[in-house]
């Protein structure tokens, strides 16, 4: 009943018929190869990149999410990388600034004596949006425990207790 329906709402030009055999092609089907051939060229053909890059790792690829040198993030886990990756899908760019520290930067750079940087289990950034905006955004989220905007704009996130200070 439906196919028939909208076979009535198609312009005549577009119907398949007897006499303009040929005008709509047949349907044809593709899947993308196995996962243990997503990297062989004669595969994939022509695809870019067949294993698309999704969340964190896309936006850092993109440039959208910036890290220091100094900062890894590999180690942070994987609800506060999604924190961030959400904070810079909603707000823009964001600049990770620190996230695991040994203790001796730790000290230098005035972190509490437990810090949860000690353990990457911290991420500090830089979002160019309102902040007001981005901490009642932040606050939101069940997966940040501690958070704090500094003076210079600094916004620390961790998954600790829920806590601000």
């Amino acid at each position: 009943m439906t196919g028939a329906f909208l076979a009535g709402l198609l312009p005549a030009s577009l119907k398949a018929g007897d006499e303009d055999a040929g005008i709509i092609p047949s349907a044809q089907y593709a899947s993308l190869p196995s996962q243990g051939r997503l990297d062989d060229p004669a595969a994939t053909g022509s695809l870019p990149d067949a294993k698309a890059v999704v969340g964190f790792p896309s936006l850092v690829s993109q440039g959208t999410i910036t890290l220091r040198a100094s900062a890894p993030t590999r180690c942070i886990p994987g609800d506060l990388r999604d924190v961030v990756a959400s904070v810079a899908e909603t707000f823009g760019p964001v600049s990770i600034e620190s996230t695991h520290r040994s203790s001796g930067r730790n000290r230098r750079a005035g972190g509490a004596r437990h810090s949860l940087h000690l353990s990457c289990r911290a991420v500090d950034f830089r979002v160019r949006a309102r902040a007001r905006g981005v901490m009642a955004y932040l606050r939101a989220h069940p997966q940040v425990g501690g958070l704090k905007i500094y003076r210079n704009g600094i916004i620390h996130i961790d998954n600790g207790e829920r806590r601000s200070w």
